[in-house]
């Protein structure tokens, strides 16, 4: 067996473990545009709005690649905004291949 036939077996084997939410992250996958993470966290599969803005500030998702802070200038509360397509990316690769920021 090689890596692709590994690969496309554990693809549907986690399909069908995790069912819906895989089909809604292919679907963001196709999807370039940036939205507020309140309207994010959900289609990225994420439990809470929380959980998502705890992986921004950990490091996880890289300033000005896959999110941006859109506060108006000499404001002091952040504007997150995400990039779907970019973050769905950053999210599917290895942990290991993973650096944090």
């Amino acid at each position: 067996m090689n890596d692709a036939q590994l690969s496309a077996l554990v693809n549907q084997a986690v399909a069908e473990i995790f069912g819906s939410s895989i089909r809604t992250r292919s679907t963001v996958a196709h999807r370039d545009k940036w939205i507020s993470l309140s309207q994010a966290w959900e289609p990225l599969g994420y439990p809470s709005y929380n959980s998502l803005y705890k992986d921004i500030h950990s490091g996880l998702f890289r300033k000005g690649k896959e999110v941006r802070d859109r506060r108006k200038p000499g404001a002091r509360i952040a504007r997150w905004q995400i990039n779907l397509a970019a973050a769905e990316k950053r999210l599917l690769e290895e942990p290991a291949k993973r650096r944090a920021v």
